[in-house]
């Protein structure tokens, strides 16, 4: 057997909510690393996207002649370890390592696979703009899981342990904390300011020239927003980012018109899939937008309507060159 084991660090992670794909990983003892496999084919991926539920499909296949030995790692949305400092509307994450909130499930050829989660903190700059928060990436945020570990304070969502962990720190600390924006508190509000980052990491083995299937599904946390009918003419990045035409601007003007909704923004990471050998096969996207009456807009061509509520992109030989990104609008009443 083979062992593809690769070394070097990742900075990877992950945009408002976002998912992602599979990628090839190395597992150092200094952190992740995509890494870009020889043999390792990923000849389909079927992706169901909803605001309740993601749901993927692969078929790999090693076409090497040795059973190769690998780290894969799926990377989820980063969340802010605030949502959990809001008394009884906390999400009440008490221990990362299970992130029941999002149910996440590996299957590989049927079989429930365990996986390990891989957590690091980050911080972002206070003048980052907000388009520029990448949720997977963390490009422009800093990392300071060492800094929390290194003064006790657990990198989880557990917010009784972190508030006890800040309190011990000797005043200098809490106080440069404060000044550097990585905590706020006053006698009125608490809360830590720094994002988890989670990559889920299995140990997976690829017969020689054998497919294998693997599946992985999860309930998403999408960015959900008040949005009123002149919110697109504020917010260019995600006309941008969600290829919303003026058609689409105006079906969302009307809808909203003296009412307002709500909008909900999916993201996944897809440009993963390009650490495997060659491009995708066969790629199918569905995106189930709820009710009817909700409005959506994503980017791609040939998009076909296969249900007054679903939506379906196929493409062939897919070398994807940009993440996903999706608009769901909801009308007073949907």
């Amino acid at each position: 057997m083979r062992l593809k084991l690769i070394a070097a660090l990742l900075a990877l992670a992950a945009s408002t909510p976002a998912f992602a794909n599979d990628g090839f990983l190395g597992l150092p003892a200094g952190g992740l690393t995509l890494q870009q496999s020889a043999d390792i084919r990923m000849l389909d991926e079927d992706l169901y996207l909803s605001l309740d539920e993601v749901r993927v499909n692969y078929q790999f296949r090693n076409d090497s002649l040795s059973a190769i030995k690998a780290w894969v790692g799926f990377p989820m949305p980063g969340l802010p370890v605030s949502v959990n400092f809001g008394g009884e509307d906390g999400y009440d994450i008490h221990d990362v390592k299970g992130l029941d909130l999002l149910k996440f499930e590996t299957r590989i050829e049927g079989i429930v696979a365990p996986s390990r989660p891989y957590v690091r903190a980050f911080i972002y700059p206070r003048n980052l703009p907000w388009e520029k928060r990448d949720r997977f990436r963390f490009t422009d945020a800093i990392d300071i899981s060492a800094e929390l570990t290194a003064a006790r304070v657990p990198l989880n969502f557990d917010a009784k342990a972190i508030r006890q962990a800040f309190a011990r720190l000797p005043a200098a600390k809490q106080a440069d904390w404060k000044r550097r924006g990585l905590y706020t508190r006053d006698a009125n509000f608490e809360q830590p300011e720094w994002w988890l980052s989670t990559i889920f990491v299995r140990e997976q083995v690829f017969p020689p020239r054998r497919i294998v299937k693997v599946q992985h599904r999860y309930k998403p946390i999408p960015s959900g927003f008040i949005m009123m009918d002149n919110h697109l003419s504020a917010d260019k990045d995600l006309v941008r980012g969600a290829c919303i035409d003026q058609p689409t601007q105006r079906a969302i003007t009307n809808a909203l018109r003296g009412q307002g909704g709500s909008g909900h923004v999916i993201d996944y990471i897809l440009t993963t899939a390009n650490t495997w050998k060659g491009p995708i096969g066969h790629f199918r996207l569905t995106v189930d937008k709820g009710n009817p009456r909700n409005i959506m807009s994503l980017c791609g061509n040939n998009v076909r309507k296969t249900s007054p509520g679903t939506f379906v992109l196929e493409v062939n030989n897919f070398r994807p060159t940009q993440d996903i990104k999706i608009l769901i609008v909801k009308p007073p009443g949907s």
